[in-house]
């Protein structure tokens, strides 16, 4: 009874973060954000758009099947607005507290909850209140719902912080280890380095589209001692307000970096001593690969490679890895479970890394 039905999506945009979504033959449009939210509105009214976004201008009646071009202003909430698209609203404490700690963002301001008493220790909104009168920041107290509207419904703990967007720094070379310390050439210069552990040790994410799965390594690189995260791949998420609460805060403590030209950086680092190590599914998978337990102690600065959660490893910059190793399982499992998530995986990984003399 379907087979005639034709149904013909148009897309607006309204911001660099969002675009307008109307279907042909409905009275629904959807907005879609950066924060992958969906919200569904009246299009002939739209009613709803007063809490999410200032309309400037009339709003426009659709032509033709397709609406005309509107111009919006992006607004978290009546209460909370994000004046241009550099700022970001970071939620929870951990990474709220660590934003403020590690001073790496531009910060705007704070936001608490009315009356909000929280649902951990009042102490830990009084330390960050506290932290925010030290640093003469403006403190402002709203209602609940403002709140929950600017995170797209998120649990944000009863307090926000206005903040700019970090943005991975392009690197273009990885120097060698000399004298216990190694260089970077980032676009914005050369940055000469300690590694945290006897060798440089960086995490490669190469097309890692969930940002839950992408805070949740971090995480784990950040507590294994790991220098810093390297981003590959042009679908790669960015480190938005999502990674650093599921990071728990550790995005706003690791450098994030960007591969400019990843096949180029990882051949010419490996031409100054590092090795690669790529991540597989499993054994005879992909070419020879090895078991983690079965990999020696590591003897020189490390890029560990994990893929993205549908194809994995790029096969260009896997032709370009020293080691291949995979997680066996430890029991049968079923043909359509063969790994782990790529989250959980990078952390039984870097826990089991070690280098020479640790």
């Amino acid at each position: 009874m379907f087979a005639n039905l034709a149904v013909t999506t148009t897309r607006t945009k309204i911001g660099p973060c969002c675009e307008l979504l109307f279907s042909s033959g409905s009275t629904a449009a959807v907005i879609r954000s950066s924060a992958n939210a969906c919200r569904f509105y009246n299009k002939d009214r739209y009613s709803k758009f007063d809490r999410t976004f200032k309309q400037i201008g009339k709003a426009p009646t659709p032509t033709h099947g397709r609406p005309t071009k509107l111009k919006f202003r992006t607004k978290g909430s009546e209460g909370i607005e994000l004046t241009n698209t550099t700022m970001e609203l970071l939620y929870g404490y951990s990474p709220i507290k660590a934003a403020i700690m590690q001073g790496r963002r531009e910060i705007y301001g704070l936001y608490c909850q009315g009356g909000f008493m929280g649902d951990e220790p009042r102490d830990e909104l009084k330390d960050i209140i506290n932290m925010a009168k030290s640093q003469l920041l403006p403190i402002k107290e709203v209602m609940k719902s403002d709140m929950t509207d600017a995170v797209y419904g998120a649990n944000h703990q009863g307090i926000l912080l206005k903040v700019g967007r970090i943005d991975a720094t392009r690197v273009r070379d990885l120097g060698p280890l000399v004298n216990g310390r190694y260089t970077l050439d980032l676009t914005t210069g050369v940055v000469e380095l300690e590694p945290r552990r006897k060798f440089p040790l960086l995490v490669c994410l190469d097309g890692i589209q969930d940002e839950r799965n992408m805070g949740s390594i971090i995480r784990s690189a950040l507590f294994f001692g790991a220098d810093g995260i390297l981003l590959c791949g042009k679908d790669a998420c960015r480190p938005s307000p999502i990674v650093s609460k599921t990071s728990s805060g550790a995005m706003e403590c690791l450098p994030i970096y960007k591969a400019a030209e990843p096949p180029k950086v990882l051949t010419k680092a490996r031409e100054n001593g590092w090795s690669v190590v790529c991540t597989t599914v499993k054994e005879g998978d992909l070419g020879e690969t090895n078991p983690l337990h079965r990999i020696s102690n590591l003897n020189s600065p490390t890029i560990l490679v994990l893929g993205s959660e549908g194809s994995g490893v790029n096969h260009v910059i896997r032709n370009l890895s020293d080691i291949n190793v995979h997680i066996p399982a430890r029991s049968d499992i079923p043909s359509y479970i063969d790994s782990l998530n790529v989250g959980v995986a990078a952390g039984v990984i870097l826990s089991a890394l070690k280098f020479v003399g640790e």
